[in-house]
């Protein structure tokens, strides 16, 4: 077959500055005809044109009318739909045959990132998704990004509901990018990513907001504990039910109904201290017994929407993920910085350490003068009930000592058995 534009091996002076207004150029592809014809509009113009390639390339605009030589439309889909360099053979040539026009298209219909495919933009705290207009690092919602155009970040959920709009059915075709309107990727692989993307959300995240995933009470050893939880303010990682705050009325408390709130001090049995609430660092040991992956070894091999929900960077071949008991992976380098000031997940509120009870639940403190001896001389203790300890005892603090929890009003079960034994030698 004989080409009917001749073949060229240098780039002309007019195409040159053709490009150079094509790369500072915004424009737009309002509706895309086929794979190689476009209607496309520039920022701030009234007038749309269609673009065609082929052997020639054609456009409706008047410079290609007038010149008939490749117009800044014409460069433009050329360098930034099809993501061609400059220097490209293909990028200053009239026209081009079928089988190098397949060769362009073959970049939109891959289903997986290429080699010379866009890399994800860096998101800054102020991006939000151009379909829900939601901030994207607030909502740490799982992102695809624009891969043959502007590199720019979308929520899958929200990129699922934009194919369906433009009621793209073959697997193999590519949805339009919300925010360029260039490529965005093959309708397989954002399926692909959708249900990836499943194993991201844990079921921590699906539990009732009131149910203190992770907390142990360190009196009653309730897990998880519902409804109103507490904590102690100057011992670490110390847990208390609604029921059991009263055994721990010697230090001051604080509480949240809901597990993402922040703490806020409790008043009632002690005094309230001012200011925010101290948080938990994650012990270092904790922190060490946390297993960490590469990705790219056996067995997490990269995987297309796998991510880290705090930066929003796919997860890639050498990097270093850290996995969470509540099932959430992170970068190192994201979730270390947070564990070292709080010991709970921030997706889900899981936390990840509660103090263990190192000591025999106490009793109540007994008033033996008013007890009477039964037959056999000992103590009848049947009628004592046992209060909840607050499981710290000996426990590290907030201050970075060790604070016993002993009090009068609580004594061990060592000292009733000695009020025991002196009663019975009395008689």
């Amino acid at each position: 077959m004989f080409r009917k534009t001749p073949w060229r091996e240098t780039i002309p002076d007019s195409v040159t500055s053709c490009q150079d207004e094509a790369l500072a150029s915004t424009i737009r592809v309002l509706v895309p005809y086929s794979l190689a014809a476009f209607l496309v509009e520039e920022e701030g113009a009234t007038q749309t044109f269609k673009v065609c390639l082929g052997d020639p390339h054609t456009c409706t605009c008047p410079v290609f009318a007038k010149e008939a030589e490749l117009c800044k439309h014409i460069c433009w889909i050329l360098l930034r739909r099809f993501k061609l360099p400059r220097g490209h053979e293909y990028s200053f040539q009239r026209g081009l045959e079928v089988k190098q026009l397949l060769e362009l298209l073959e970049r939109l219909r891959l289903g997986r990132p290429g080699a010379e495919s866009v890399r994800q933009k860096r998101i800054e705290p102020r991006d939000v998704c151009p379909v829900c207009l939601e901030e994207l690092l607030l909502m740490r919602l799982p992102v695809s990004h624009c891969r043959f155009s502007c590199g720019n970040s979308v929520h899958i959920s929200c990129m699922t509901i934009w194919a369906e709009t433009q009621k793209v059915t073959d697997r193999e075709k590519s949805v339009t990018c919300p925010l360029c309107r260039g490529a965005f990727s093959s309708l397989a692989l954002l399926q692909e990513q959708a249900e990836n993307v499943k194993k991201l959300f844990t079921a921590a995240e699906r539990e009732e907001p009131d149910r203190h995933v992770g907390v142990s009470c360190c009196g009653c050893r309730l897990r998880p504990v519902t409804g109103r939880c507490f904590k102690c303010t100057v011992c670490s990682h110390t847990f208390l039910c609604e029921d059991c705050r009263g055994s721990h009325s010697h230090h001051p408390l604080a509480f949240k109904t809901r597990r993402m709130e922040d703490w806020r001090p409790w008043s009632e049995g002690a005094s309230c201290q001012d200011g925010p609430v101290p948080l938990d660092p994650l012990p270092d040991h904790v922190m060490g017994d946390l297993p960490v992956e590469f990705v790219g070894a056996r067995p997490f091999p990269p995987t297309e929407g796998a991510q880290c929900r705090l930066c929003l960077i796919s997860f890639r071949r050498g990097h270093r993920v850290r996995n969470l008991p509540c099932g959430h992976k992170f970068h190192i380098e994201c979730i270390d910085p947070i564990l070292r000031e709080s010991s709970a997940c921030p997706l889900d509120g899981y936390v990840l350490y509660s103090t263990p009870m190192t000591s025999p639940r106490p009793l109540k403190q007994v008033d033996t003068s008013q007890e009477k001896p039964t037959n056999d001389g000992s103590l009848n203790l049947c009628d004592v009930k046992t209060a909840p300890s607050c499981g710290g005892c000996g426990a590290q603090t907030n201050d970075g000592g060790a604070r016993g929890h002993a009090s009068p009003d609580h004594p061990t079960t060592d000292t009733l058995h000695v009020q025991r034994v002196e009663l019975q030698g009395k008689k």
